[in-house]
């Protein structure tokens, strides 16, 4: 549009050589035509910034996330890329502000691990040319593989064992919303108590935030119901332990007057006591396998799963019988 080569364009964005006014203001207004914005500027003297990867995930601390963001974080350095990590207030609001920024900065690509995608994350990855994987959920998009555990089938295994262990009344603290967390994870318990005969109390099954606070506010909760459960199956190991507490300090013993199981493996769910009964799975594994394959995509490679679930096991411990 300026009517001048590339090296001449870098010239006027980087200030790097001399150029005459009236070129530098041909380019610059074919910038603003454009939107075109710069990305971070390199150090002098280098011949190209360097390649950069998004990751967008909700404000995390001593979760699985850490463990997630060290498994991309490894993978991305072996291929010589530099992590940009953005922090939401897990809002669609805030999702779409970093991609819109990772856009700007012309980072390559994004590692997305927030809400179940919609038509307007979908306008903003379109619109920034990045490529993109999501962790915590499948995928519909073929462009856009998924990684994640198996949370139906993980959770239904885990509501199975306690009910081989003779629990006919179980609950459940769940997450909020249609996420892995939310609506998947309950899936599973609600066909493994289907599957068995076994009836779903509404008072037992309680919707929660994810942390420890939160899961002893929603076992107070179902405690308000009138009766107790014999177990409750968590989404998160969080969850659980604030229910033990929650359970422990109204005079219940766990799991003999109430079973508490998990699910993410955290290393808190070991070192609690009772040791927590989890389901656990790497999430470093999940982290590595979703920048392979959002480096696979930046490479042009064909051959990517549309979505890939990372193995996962029951660790039965103390607070389950």
């Amino acid at each position: 549009m300026a009517g001048v080569s590339i090296s001449t364009v870098s010239r006027v964005i980087n200030n790097s050589k001399p150029v005459k006014d009236e070129v530098r203001a041909r380019v610059m207004e074919a910038m603003e035509q454009t939107g075109y914005r710069t990305g971070p500027p390199s150090p002098e003297g280098t011949k190209a910034e360097a390649a950069l990867l998004g990751v967008i995930a909700p404000q995390f601390s001593n979760t699985v996330l850490n463990d997630l963001i060290g498994g991309i974080g490894s993978v991305s350095r072996l291929y010589g890329y530099e992590l940009l990590i953005g922090l939401t207030d897990s809002t669609v609001e805030s999702e779409l502000h970093y991609l819109k920024r990772f856009g700007e900065i012309r980072a390559e690509g994004v590692i997305f691990v927030g809400s179940p995608l919609e038509h307007r994350h979908l306008e903003a990855i379109h619109s920034s040319g990045m490529s993109c994987t999501v962790i915590g959920q499948v995928s519909k998009v073929p462009s856009i593989p998924s990684v994640h555990v198996d949370n139906v089938t993980a959770s239904y295994e885990a509501v199975t064992y306690l009910i081989q262990q003779g629990h006919t009344a179980i609950g459940m603290i769940r997450g909020f919303g249609e996420s892995g967390i939310g609506s998947d994870r309950y899936d599973g318990f609600r066909q493994a108590m289907t599957d068995a005969g076994l009836p779903i109390r509404d008072g037992w099954v309680v919707e929660s935030d994810l942390s420890v606070d939160d899961g002893r506010n929603a076992m107070q909760t179902i405690a308000g119901s009138g009766e107790l459960p014999t177990a409750v199956f968590c989404a998160t190991d969080w969850m659980a332990i604030g229910a033990m507490n929650y359970a422990m300090d109204h005079g219940l013993r766990v799991p003999e007057d109430i079973a508490v199981f998990g699910f993410d493996g955290s290393y808190l769910s070991s070192v609690v006591r009772p040791r927590l009964s989890t389901v656990e799975y790497s999430a470093t594994e999940i982290g590595m396998t979703a920048a392979r394959n959002l480096i696979k995509l930046l490479k042009g490679t064909a051959d990517i799963p549309q979505h890939s679930n990372v193995t996962h096991f029951l660790s039965i411990r103390e607070s389950t019988n």
